[in-house]
């Protein structure tokens, strides 16, 4: 949903700098400009230097020359939870490798599993990716990346009566990363339902271990109303280990 006031956002974080992510980066300093949101600045991870958004480096913008998991695994927990993540389209599942790296160093593992359940929603468009993720979709038809997802869908002219976000939320063990449209068509991931997201898990984690149970299967997705990625993983306790004598 569009905001109708100003709010306020220290940091953007690009996953990547294609041409797609440079002209989001020109609506956000047009949404700002609009007096719609404000920010101190822009950081873009992406391995090329010379990426697309690179003509837009200046004193508020930085690319981060390094890979997603990498710059993840190193710094999005030390990011305040007033920042947002910028997904890219077509990017692997980067927040579940992300969750999997930061539970491991609180001990416990999180590992993608085979699809031995029915998965928490299941819309018309449903397919599995290559490293094994589900991607599901409630459009039939090819939308715009900047779409914002309105209530009324610009492209049946009815009501949009589904959400995948909310879908795979109150769905049993399911977990989903909300991204929503912020303003002038960039959709995000507010940090703080990230960190809520992985603090929920690492309590459900505390309790198999407190409860001695050896694992415990979940669904970890990315979502927005109408597309979707995610997978079934496996929690379980990380071995301790040997005392050295």
């Amino acid at each position: 949903m569009t905001q109708s006031a100003s709010i306020h956002i220290p940091t953007f974080v690009f996953i990547g700098g294609p041409l797609l992510h440079a002209g989001y980066v020109t609506r956000l300093f047009k949404a700002e400009k609009a007096g719609k949101i404000t920010f101190d600045r822009i950081v873009i991870i992406d391995r090329d230097p010379n990426c697309a958004a690179a003509p837009l480096v200046g004193d508020r913008l930085r690319i981060d020359p390094v890979s997603w998991d990498e710059w993840l695994a190193a710094h999005l927990s030390s990011c305040s939870e007033a920042d947002h993540l910028v997904p890219y389209h077509w990017a692997p599942h980067v927040l579940l490798e992300w969750l999997s790296t930061d539970l491991q160093r609180a001990g416990f593992s999180l590992l993608r599993t085979p699809h031995q359940s029915d998965p928490p929603a299941r819309p018309p468009v449903f397919r599995e990716t290559q490293a094994g993720d589900l991607a599901m979709s409630y459009a039939e038809w090819l939308c715009p990346p900047a779409c914002i997802e309105p209530a009324l869908c610009p492209h049946t002219r009815s009501d949009k009566w589904w959400s995948l976000a909310t879908e795979l939320k109150v769905a049993d063990r399911s977990f989903a990363f909300p991204c929503m449209h912020l303003a002038y068509g960039v959709g995000t991931i507010p940090l703080s339902a990230i960190f809520d997201i992985r603090d929920k898990i690492q309590g459900l984690a505390s309790d198999l271990a407190a409860q001695d149970r050896p694992d415990e299967e979940v669904w970890i997705g990315t979502a927005s109303h109408c597309h979707a990625l995610t997978a079934r993983a496996r929690l379980s306790k990380l071995p301790s280990p040997c005392p050295t004598l």
